[in-house]
């Protein structure tokens, strides 16, 4: 009988050890972060667990809203997936610590067709929207900007629909959103990255204090995956965040 209750402990250790990860399925970097997450498990030599949350509709998506949100969404899981903070820049909500980051990202310039200008290259007296309230508002200001004209919109829906009917020549768009809204319509539109104030981004798991070992596994996975070359092809069309070993 020791053999088989030596078995049964070991199940139940492993079972303990396989880590959760929270995920969102209002955020468009869902199926990334579903992968990345199963990667770094089987990395880890374990499977990954879930736990989903909807912030487009119903208790999800009021919390979204509170200051403790993530504090509180990080106690139901090990690390929470998808979190968005700038490069070199992160800015963290209280009482989470985030991971390295696995993805790299941001607002790009969209415009129909197989490729896209530089916002540089773009002729002067194009007409240029934006999502309102977004980081690309406040690119018009100063430089090249100021040779644009900027067109605001209310949500990136309603942005892209600008630039299919082209009323725009091009859109300073979310990529993540963009990249979702691809995924489902095929539609021809090309993207340029941005290389201007606040337009990069980087994609980290956060975690509490408490989860900083899975955190650590994490990162190691992280690493070995980058070493390896698989996580550029889990995260395509993403780049590899700055300073990923490769």
């Amino acid at each position: 009988m020791a053999v088989p209750a030596a078995v049964a402990a070991l199940s139940a250790s492993a079972l303990a050890a396989a880590p959760t990860f929270c995920v969102d399925k209002g955020n468009p970097f869902l199926p990334i972060d579903r992968e990345v997450a199963q990667a770094v498990a089987r990395a880890d030599h374990t499977t990954a667990h879930f736990v989903e949350i909807d912030t487009r509709d119903g208790t999800d998506a009021l919390n979204a809203h509170k200051p403790d949100f993530f504090t509180k969404l990080a106690s139901r899981c090990d690390l929470v997936m998808g979190f968005p903070v700038e490069t070199r820049y992160p800015n963290l909500p209280k009482g989470v610590d985030a991971t390295v980051p696995y993805a790299a990202t941001g607002f790009v310039l969209a415009a129909p067709g197989t490729t896209a200008p530089g916002f540089g290259q773009l002729p002067d007296h194009s007409k240029i929207g934006v999502a309102y309230l977004t980081v690309p508002t406040t690119w018009f200001a100063a430089g090249h900007g100021t040779a644009l004209t900027q067109h605001q919109y209310s949500t990136p829906a309603e942005l892209y629909q600008a630039l299919e009917a082209h009323q725009v020549a091009a859109a300073l768009i979310w990529q993540p959103w963009l990249q979702d809204h691809l995924a489902q319509t095929h539609a021809a539109v090309a993207e340029h990255r941005v290389d201007l104030p606040h337009a990069n981004w980087s994609m980290v798991a956060l975690y509490r204090p408490a989860a900083a070992q899975e955190a650590a596994r994490f990162n190691r996975a992280i690493h070995q995956l980058a070493v390896s070359h698989k996580l550029a092809t889990l995260i395509a069309p993403y780049r590899l965040p700055s300073g990923t070993n490769q």
